[in-house]
């Protein structure tokens, strides 16, 4: 090989490393969600413990929103689609379950959000549960806006049957995730409600996790 055959292959390999270089920059990129405009009061917690408690004791429903009705406890139709107008989430719903570990499952296609099917059904007395992702592999993905969520915006949850029940926001917290609020959102309520779970906080590369939980709480209003 010549002088000048050695020169190129050495621009062409110094060209390619800087093309890796950058590669490996976007593969890590992952994109923040807006941070909650202000922090609202912890809700109670069991300290130290990280799974959900389905059947825990006590009562830590938020106070009751507007126009709150009661309902009657009863079957419901499974959650099929969610709508969130106020930030433009319409979902459909994948049914998840707690892994090995005891945590809650996540969706598998990214860009829906999932019903935790060990909890009560959208409707029926208690805090039925949805969990999605904020982004994924750099891309916004459906509860990107969770953050973006406020007090007495309407969320819709459409289920098999063809009927919708309507909640109403009551509260959105953030807590780390080493500190997440099991009880008060697994508790035992006196009426329905809903939780929507997602991530968010600042984004740790070296785990590849956001710090942080961030959980919407909402009452019902239309069943």
């Amino acid at each position: 090989m010549t002088r000048r055959q050695q020169g190129l292959v050495a621009v062409a390999l110094v060209v390619l490393a800087a093309v890796l270089a950058v590669l490996a920059i976007e593969a890590t990129r992952v994109s923040t969600p807006q941070p909650l405009a202000a922090p609202s009061a912890s809700a109670s917690s069991a300290p130290g413990d990280e799974q959900p408690s389905i059947a825990a004791g006590g009562d830590a429903s938020p106070s009751a929103p507007t126009g709150a009705v009661a309902v009657e406890p009863g079957p419901q139709a499974l959650p099929e689609r969610l709508s969130v107008p106020a930030i433009g989430v319409e979902t459909e719903l994948e049914q998840l379950d707690l892994l090995p570990d005891g945590a809650l499952g996540t969706p598998v296609d990214t860009d829906l959000a999932g019903w935790f099917e060990g909890g009560p059904r959208p409707g029926a007395v208690g805090p039925a549960v949805i969990a999605g992702h904020v982004s994924w592999n750099g891309d916004p993905s459906v509860f990107f806006r969770l953050t973006e969520i406020e007090p007495g915006d309407r969320i819709d949850v459409h289920q098999a049957d063809g009927a919708t029940v309507t909640f109403e926001v009551t509260r959105i917290e953030q807590h780390p995730k080493d500190d997440f609020p099991t009880v008060a959102v697994y508790a035992n309520t006196s009426g329905p409600e809903l939780r929507l779970i997602t991530c968010g906080g600042e984004f740790d590369s070296s785990t590849g996790h956001f710090d942080d939980n961030v959980v919407v709480f909402a009452q019902i209003i239309e069943a």
